[in-house]
């Protein structure tokens, strides 16, 4: 009982502790996920100065969104139809395996059958009969239960082999016919994707029409950064109460030593100019499309979402008033609640959000205010 107790007493202690820590992460997601829906409203009560703005965003919105949705599932069927092809190969290589014991197993089969037709039985019996020594007698008889016994094994061995070849052949046809699904799918969802990519072309179109001078497109970078800022000050408010673990490195010690989000050409810089009245708050960063995007360190998921003019917009809180930004990506890779690490991949460069050409926009804030990037980037 005393053992017993010993170990089964920091287990319950353990539980008892992991117990609340599960409640605090289960409040802490419902609460990120009360921000977003918080969020969305917000953004449905920024409006543009016309109508016709304001469905053109919408349109161009939803078709991204698809776009996006269908390049996850792309991804996801690709990386399956990857997998499939891996078992199918060791499979075949099992196979072929299985087929050569076979053969060898049928072989020795066929040499013990026809030994023992050679020797027949009656030619056993004269053995043991001539044998006068009761010994001898005895050997002989245990000589031939080890020839019964081995002669079993190798038919037991064989049928196995048999059994164990028809499975792998039932799971190569499954495998097949699963890759051939698969690469359906992929090309129908391949075809959607490019009927979207299409659309959103139109409707990109259409929008630039709509903005054809520059207080036009002025007030369309001004609607769209009174978004971005919105949305970052319901954060800070957010996640103020929301502490990480003390164990991570502080972010503020990092200057300097953080690695790029993504390899690409810094197209713009910090303090740069925009537009007549607005400048870069952070950096453009020209890359191909699916280009990975990494977190710059350590922290927890607050938004990953689309928001209008971002795009496919994740940030991470880094703890301490610290925020990065990652937009106009391809996709999402994480959702608002997770936990990352420094280097972990959480996106796909993009070009949502309207842009032409792909890059990823990428931005550190300290309680709320924009940083210069380079202060604490390496290279």
């Amino acid at each position: 009982m005393t053992f017993l107790c010993g170990r089964l007493l920091p287990l319950l202690l353990a539980a008892l502790l992991f117990e609340p820590c599960l409640a605090d992460e289960q409040r802490e997601r419902e609460k990120l996920r009360q921000l977003s829906d918080k969020i969305k409203q917000l953004q449905q009560g920024i409006k543009h100065s016309s109508a016709e703005l304001q469905t053109l965003n919408g349109q161009l919105q939803k078709n991204e969104l698809r776009i996006s949705s269908l390049q996850r599932e792309i991804d996801g069927v690709t990386k399956s139809v990857g997998q499939l092809n891996h078992e199918l190969q060791g499979l075949s290589a099992r196979n072929e395996r299985l087929s050569a014991a076979r053969q060898q197993q049928e072989k020795a089969i066929a040499a013990e059958i026809n030994a023992n037709y050679r020797l027949g039985r009656e030619q056993t019996l004269k053995l043991l009969l001539n044998q006068e020594d009761p010994e001898k007698v005895s050997r002989v008889m245990k000589y031939h239960d080890y020839f019964l016994q081995a002669r079993a094994a190798k038919l037991s061995a064989y049928f196995d082999t048999l059994r164990e070849l028809r499975q792998v052949e039932t799971d190569i046809r499954a495998k097949k016919q699963r890759l051939l699904d698969n690469r359906t799918r992929l090309s129908q969802q391949k075809d959607a994707l490019l009927a979207g990519q299409k659309k959103r072309q139109q409707v990109l179109g259409e929008l630039r029409q709509s903005l054809q001078t520059d207080d036009q497109r002025l007030n369309q970078l001004l609607v769209e950064r009174k978004r971005l800022e919105s949305v970052i000050e319901q954060l800070e408010q957010a996640t103020s109460s929301i502490n990480l673990p003390s164990s991570l490195q502080p972010f503020a010690k990092l200057k300097g030593k953080l690695d790029w989000p993504t390899r690409g050409k810094l197209e713009k810089r910090f303090g740069s100019r925009r537009n007549t009245r607005i400048k870069w708050n952070g950096w453009l960063i020209a890359a191909p499309e699916g280009t990975m995007v990494k977190a710059i360190h350590h922290g927890r998921v607050v938004f990953a979402d689309y928001l209008r003019g971002q795009g496919m917009l994740i940030i991470v809180d880094h703890g301490d008033g610290y925020m990065s930004l990652y937009a106009h990506n391809q996709v999402v890779l994480k959702e608002t609640g997770d936990w990352v690490q420094p280097g972990e991949v959480i996106a796909k460069v993009g070009n949502t959000g309207g842009r032409q050409d792909t890059a990823l926009y990428f931005e550190i804030r300290h309680k709320g205010r924009p940083t210069n990037p380079r202060n604490w980037l390496r290279g």
